[in-house]
C-alpha cells in the first residue's frame, strides 16, 4: 500500500478554519479511498511545519514558495467551486501518489 499524502491546511489562526476545512477533505478523500494524513496550524507557523508534507491548502494568503503545490481553500468556506477544488486536490494527490 502506498504511503498516505501529507496534507497541512492553514489559515489565518490554525484553529477553527483550518479544522473545517480539513475535515471536508478528510471526508473527500475517505469516500474517495485515498489515504490523506492532515494536518492544521496557522499560515504564519506554515513555513515550521513544511517538513514531510506533500501539499498544503490554505484559507489565507501563503506569502512565500514553499516548493510544494498549494490550494486556495476558500471554496471550502463559501461553497462556491468546492467540488472543483476537491477534484483539483484529488488529481495532484493522485499525481504525487503515482510518483512514489
Amino acid at each position: 500500500m502506498k504511503r498516505p499524502i501529507k496534507l497541512m491546511v492553514s489559515c489565518g489562526s490554525g484553529i477553527a478554519t483550518s479544522t473545517h476545512a480539513a475535515s471536508i477533505v478528510q471526508e473527500y478523500m475517505n469516500e474517495h479511498g485515498i489515504p490523506v494524513s492532515i494536518m492544521t496550524c496557522s499560515v504564519s507557523d506554515l513555513a515550521n511545519r513544511l517538513a514531510g508534507c506533500d501539499v498544503i491548502l490554505s484559507t489565507a494568503q501563503v506569502a512565500f514558495d514553499p516548493g510544494i503545490p498549494v490550494f486556495d481553500g476558500l471554496p471550502l468556506l463559501t461553497g462556491v467551486g468546492e467540488e472543483e477544488l476537491l477534484e483539483d486536490l484529488q488529481k495532484t494527490i493522485q499525481e504525487i501518489t503515482e510518483k512514489d
